[in-house]
């Protein structure tokens, strides 16, 4: 390799910078960084002349010829290490570029990853980001070793390093103040040759060990209206297109957008979308105007926030006396869909469910591969619980002996929203000794009137498993007295697990999905389907 000092490390990112000379020092870069091919991804971050990890390095970034934000354009087991500080927590679709990453090393080789830790650098238990917006999960040493497990072939690497790096850190800094010093979690995992019994390991039916109790499936919805009407009487003639997302993202959509221009050749085609993908937009030839606007900056972590109210007061005032045949939305989350009604529109499209989203009128309820099946955690403290005895000081519900009656309800809540996935609810409740004390529980839904689980409580670490079909809106945890006396009693809130799935359609199909759906609902005349 060739010459490596102090010196290159003054002009690494922003946060290798920090670690350089310590790993000069202790040998992590002569272990997991001397190879002659390795790639360092997301090098440049937010500044600019800075160089790749090492002089053997090759910087990735979005701009890099043949790299669309998901396939390296690299053969497979042709690098001896990929490095990736700081730009994990940036991606949605993490199991498909995690195992790209992967694809590449050699046997022997290095995936090394640092993310910014929830609690040195985030400080707070959900999103948004304090300090940036572009954050799509806060991480600790077991979420990202989730994310790992969910994309890799667990025969097929070793870890070899997951470690808390707060070296320098000041813990005196307040949470709404940016951390100083090193704030991340170091992983490193090598590649090795997967065993040939690999396929007999893995072949192995998954055990679960369920908490005693009843799991009931949420039944199908009765249909309370018919699907609306969409007349055919002809193609429309103008057609409004948003795609609001961050840089990077636009040529997930290429195919959706083409096939839009295939099936209306003759229609006024506009396309809404940030300045940063406004010249890959006019480079595709198929729209006949391109309107530059944005809901997200390009760069989340440097542009002042601008509230979505006055986002769409701008987005009103932009097409103000303009009428369009058909308004699309193509992002999948949500949170652009108010978009569609800051437009003067005939016919509206979107993802979602009609209930949460009622001015679409051709609506596609999906499970986004990147958002529904993500694994999460959610903590939730006393706050979100009520207590019909003892007492709640916000951070934990003390209840006192001889205070509450046989079978009385004690403490519920949180009535959060979750979607359909598994879940491992962990109760921590505990008596003076730090004992589960012998209570009941249930878990339900619709106002009590569906039950998911219920039983008896176990050891304060045993989680209570259940299953959920369709979303909820009002998860209810309840905690039941029984007749045994206990002493008194701390109940600090629950943390929910939601496990990890891989679901079918990647974003890029589910989006030519929607606009197959348009094209079958603007090609054919008015009719009324209702849902069984």
């Amino acid at each position: 390799m060739r010459k490596l000092d102090e010196e290159w490390g003054l002009k690494v990112g922003e946060e290798a910078r920090k670690n350089f000379s310590r790993w000069l020092e202790d040998g992590f870069i002569e272990r997991y960084l001397s190879g002659e091919k390795i790639l360092d991804i997301g090098f440049q971050g937010y500044l600019d002349e800075v160089h790749p990890i090492t002089p053997n390095a090759i910087g990735i970034d979005l701009e890099y010829p043949g790299y669309d934000g998901r396939t390296l354009p690299f053969d497979e087991r042709s690098q001896d290490a990929v490095f990736v500080s700081h730009c994990l927590e940036h991606i949605e679709d993490y199991r498909t570029v995690i195992a790209d990453w992967f694809r590449v090393l050699r046997v022997g080789g290095y995936l090394i990853i640092a993310v910014p830790h929830q609690y040195l650098y985030e400080r707070k238990l959900m999103l948004p980001s304090r300090f940036n917006l572009d954050h799509r999960r806060f991480y600790t040493p077991g979420s990202l070793m989730r994310e790992i497990e969910e994309a890799l072939d667990p025969m097929s690497y070793r870890v070899r390093m997951l470690t808390d790096n707060d070296r320098g850190f000041d813990y005196s800094i307040p949470p709404e103040e940016h951390a100083g010093g090193c704030y991340e979690i170091l992983f490193v995992a090598e590649k090795i040759e997967r065993p040939e019994y690999a396929p007999e390991v893995l072949r192995s039916p998954k055990i679960r060990n369920e908490t005693a109790g009843t799991f009931v499936s949420l039944p199908r919805p009765s249909a309370s209206s018919p699907v609306r009407a969409i007349s055919g009487s002809k193609a429309p003639e103008t057609i409004v297109v948003f795609k609001l997302d961050h840089l990077g993202d636009f040529i997930l959509a290429r195919p959706a957008l083409e096939r839009l221009r295939a099936a209306f050749p003759e229609a006024q085609l506009t396309l809404v979308c940030g300045a940063w993908n406004a010249g890959a937009a006019r480079e595709l030839g198929i729209f006949d105007e391109v309107v530059e606007f944005a809901i997200f900056e390009r760069n989340a972590a440097l542009n002042e926030v601008t509230s979505m109210a006055d986002r769409l007061l701008s987005l009103r005032k932009l097409f103000a006396g303009r009428t369009f045949d058909l308004a699309i939305d193509l992002r999948i989350d949500e949170d652009t869909r108010d978009v569609l009604e800051n437009v003067t529109a005939r016919t509206r499209a979107g993802f979602g469910w009609p209930k949460d989203f009622d001015f679409l009128d051709i609506s596609m309820p999906v499970q986004s591969p990147t958002v529904t099946g993500r694994a999460g955690v959610w903590i939730y403290d006393a706050r979100r619980f009520y207590a019909l005895a003892g007492t709640n000081d916000g951070l934990s519900i003390t209840i006192e002996p001889g205070c509450y009656a046989e079978n009385q309800t004690l403490i519920y809540g949180p009535y959060c929203k979750l979607e359909p996935a598994d879940y491992e609810v962990t109760l921590h409740l505990a008596d003076e000794t730090g004992a589960m004390p012998p209570f009941r529980y249930d878990i339900v839904c619709d106002s009590g009137n569906l039950t998911l689980a219920y039983g008896d409580l176990a050891d304060p670490g045993d989680g209570i498993s259940f299953r959920l079909d369709n979303p909820v809106d009002d998860l209810e945890i309840r905690i039941f007295a029984t007749g045994v006396e206990t002493g008194r009693l701390v109940f600090r809130g629950c943390t929910i697990n939601k496990e990890g799935v891989t679901l079918g359609p990647h974003q890029t199909e589910m989006m030519a999905m929607l606009v197959a759906l348009v094209e079958q609902r603007m090609a054919y005349g008015p009719r009324i389907d209702t849902v069984a």
